[in-house]
């Protein structure tokens, strides 16, 4: 019978072993954990920064190309006036002879 008084004592004995390492586990790795989470906190600010910087990129880059091309249209309305210049300029000169 003492055999299993002392088969249980080193079960216990186990079990308050097992425990105690556990938490001494816990606190050695709580600090480690806490700065892994801010690392990564901190990627996902950066990457978060660089996607908003992106979107407004992509924005600025759209009103830059639609002024591009209001301004080749308009430049392209000049040259064609300034084609037709030397016809309508004829035409004035015979009605002005009329």
């Amino acid at each position: 019978m003492w055999i299993v008084y002392i088969s249980i004592a080193l079960v216990a004995a186990a079990i308050i072993m097992l425990t105690m390492s556990v938490v001494k586990t816990m606190k050695t790795t709580r600090p480690i954990i806490n700065s892994i989470n801010q690392s990564v906190n901190n990627i996902q600010s950066g990457i978060d920064h660089v996607t908003e910087e992106t979107d407004q990129l992509q924005t600025i880059q759209g009103e830059i190309q639609e002024d591009i091309q209001h301004k080749k249209s308009s430049i392209m309305f000049t040259v064609e006036e300034a084609k037709r210049t030397p016809e309508v300029a004829k035409e004035f000169a015979g009605s002005m002879k009329r």
